[in-house]
C-alpha cells in the first residue's frame, strides 16, 4: 500500500510552501493547528495511506467535532496531500455544515474600544485590545508575552512542544506604552498581562476585561472577544496584502510594456 511518513519538518516544509503562494497568516495558523490535530491522530510511525482521511473522518465524527471543524481539518488534509503528489490520498467525502454567522468587528469598533477603555482610564484593558487586535498577538499565546519580549521588541511564539516558532513584531507605538505600563506597575518579568499573585491572566478573565468597555463603546459584546479581534487583525492584513498584491501586478504589466517597447518583435 502507497503511503507517506508524516513528520513534523513534512509539516513545515508544506506551511513555507503555502506562505510562498501567498496565503495569508491566518490560512497558515489554521492550517498548522489542523496539521497538528492530524499528526496527533495518526499511530505509531505517523503513516498517510489513501485510508487516512476516512478513518480520521469517522474519528472525528465520533469524537461530536462540529462539521464545521471536521470539513476544515479534512481540507488541510488535501492541501498537505496535494503538496506531496498524493491526490490518491485526498477525501472529497465532506460532511454538510449548518449556517453560522460568525460577528464581524470592524476597524471602526475597535478603535472605539480603544478609545472607551482610555476614557474609562482603564489602561491594562486599553492595552490588551491593542495587543490582540492591533498587533496580532491571539489569546493563547498572551503568556508569551513578558516584559523581556517586549523590551526585545519581539515576541518568539513557540507551539507543539517547541517543534514550531515564529516571530511576531510588536509595533512601535505600542511597545513605547507597554514600556511605560510595566514600568509603572513594578513588573520587571514574566507575563505582562498577570494576575496580583504573577500568574498570567485567564482566558475568561481577559474576555471579562474586553466586555468591560464594550458598552461605552457602543460595542455589541459578542463582538469584543480574543477571537473577533483576531479575525479583525486578520481581515485587515488580508486588505492591504491584496492591494499590494494588485499594485506589483500593475508594476510588473509597466515594466513588460517598456521591455516590449525596447526589445519586442515588432518593436
Amino acid at each position: 500500500m502507497a503511503e507517506e511518513i508524516l513528520t513534523p519538518e513534512v509539516m513545515e516544509e508544506f506551511l513555507e510552501s503555502q506562505r510562498r503562494r501567498g496565503i495569508g497568516s491566518a490560512s497558515l495558523e489554521a492550517y498548522r493547528r489542523n496539521l497538528k490535530k492530524l499528526y496527533d491522530s495518526l499511530p505509531g510511525e505517523k503513516r498517510l495511506t489513501a485510508e487516512t482521511g476516512r478513518v480520521w473522518k469517522r474519528q472525528m465524527e465520533a469524537q461530536g467535532i462540529a462539521p464545521r471543524s471536521v470539513n476544515s481539518r479534512l481540507s488541510a488534509l488535501n492541501s498537505l496531500c496535494e503538496y506531496l503528489g498524493r491526490r490518491e490520498f485526498q477525501i472529497h467525502d465532506f460532511l454538510r455544515e449548518e449556517a453560522v454567522l460568525q460577528p464581524e468587528l470592524t476597524r471602526a469598533e475597535y478603535l472605539r474600544l480603544l478609545q472607551a477603555a482610555r476614557a474609562l482610564e482603564k489602561e491594562r484593558v486599553y492595552l490588551l485590545v491593542k495587543v490582540l487586535g492591533g498587533a496580532g498577538l491571539r489569546i493563547q499565546e498572551l503568556p508569551q508575552l513578558t516584559v523581556e519580549a517586549v523590551r526585545a521588541g519581539t515576541v518568539e511564539l513557540r507551539y507543539h512542544n517547541g517543534r514550531c516558532s515564529r516571530a511576531l513584531r510588536i509595533p512601535g507605538e505600542l511597545r513605547g506604552e507597554l514600556l511605560a505600563y510595566i514600568r509603572r506597575e513594578g513588573v520587571t518579568e514574566g507575563p505582562v498581562f498577570r494576575t496580583a499573585a504573577g500568574a498570567p491572566i485567564a482566558r475568561t478573565y481577559a474576555v471579562k476585561l474586553l466586555q468591560s468597555v464594550s458598552g461605552a463603546a457602543q460595542v455589541e459584546a459578542e463582538k469584543a472577544t480574543p477571537r473577533c479581534l483576531w479575525n479583525m487583525y486578520c481581515a485587515t492584513w488580508e486588505s492591504i496584502l491584496s492591494s499590494i498584491s494588485v499594485l506589483a501586478d500593475q508594476a510588473y504589466d509597466r515594466m513588460l510594456e517598456q521591455e516590449q517597447r525596447t526589445a519586442g518583435w515588432d518593436a
